[in-house]
């Protein structure tokens, strides 16, 4: 999947982290706890991309899910730059 890109961001340089999040609710809260946990220590983040689902079953029924996610975000530049 190619990042979006406007004029204003062409030429930037991307990278992307895969991560898995988890929920007993849904494949869409799975995706947006991993993106909000992500959230937390990565700056710039701008599209993901969800590549992969999967769960646990446990009496016959659907206990958790899991999403893998593709996160991108912007590499910072300059001498005080810190990324993941």
């Amino acid at each position: 999947m190619q990042p979006f890109l406007s004029a204003e961001v062409s030429g930037l340089v991307w990278k992307v982290i895969e991560i898995v999040g988890e929920s007993k609710e849904s494949f869409a809260d799975a995706v947006r706890n991993a993106i909000d946990e992500a959230n937390k220590t990565v700056k710039q983040m701008q599209w993901f991309e969800a590549t992969s689902f999967r769960g646990n079953i446990q009496g016959g029924k659907v206990s958790q899910f899991q999403a893998v996610v593709k996160i991108g975000f912007k590499v910072e530049r300059g001498p005080n730059a810190r990324q993941v």
